[in-house]
């Protein structure tokens, strides 16, 4: 398949710690660290801006649900890091941080899939074959019953971990998964 399928790490992945991330800076001093606590932010943004205050109220709530929605689409990532599978989520984490220098929620890439093999690559500068990318050896995983979400495409790889990606539409995944292959007993 030549063609580049858009779509995301599954937001209930965890993200990596910032150290791991390739190219990160020297970890926060401790008092910007607790300025990003929410209930800091919302002292200081409250005589600025009220919109901003409210932001930092619903944090918890944003936390709380993301929780929820773990428990109901279950773990997106085994095998930890050093696996193959957190290779994968650590490149992605990459590309943007290394373009953005910021960390996102569930970062999107670009999917390209042949029999056994996929391709990673960073969402902007579509169709250029120099940017950088990453490849992964990998198949199919079956997803138990369920948590098998229509968008959702689980990667399995060698070493026995495996990572969930969230595509944009079903089509997107059903491609993929038909890029790919068979199904592999992970």
């Amino acid at each position: 398949m030549d063609e580049e399928l858009p779509g995301r790490l599954c937001p209930y992945v965890r993200r990596p710690a910032r150290a791991m991330l390739p190219g990160s800076p020297a970890p926060e001093r401790l008092l910007r660290r607790i300025g990003g606590f929410f209930l800091v932010r919302f002292l200081t943004a409250l005589p600025d801006d009220l919109a901003d205050a409210v932001s930092a109220l619903a944090d918890p709530f944003e936390r709380a649900a993301r929780l929820v929605g773990r428990l109901f689409h279950g773990p997106a990532l085994r095998g930890g890091w050093d696996g193959e599978a957190g290779r994968l989520a650590l490149a992605l984490h990459g590309f943007h941080w290394s373009h953005w220098r910021t960390e996102t929620v569930g970062p999107y890439g670009t999917f390209a899939a042949t029999t056994g093999k996929v391709v990673v690559r960073p969402p902007w500068g579509r169709g250029d074959p120099a940017r950088e990318s990453y490849t992964a050896a990998c198949g199919l995983r079956r997803v138990p019953r369920l948590r098998r979400r229509p968008c959702r495409v689980d990667l399995v790889f060698a070493d026995g971990s495996w990572v969930a990606l969230r595509m944009n539409t079903r089509a997107d995944a059903a491609r993929l998964r038909g890029a790919l292959g068979s199904w592999v007993d992970g």
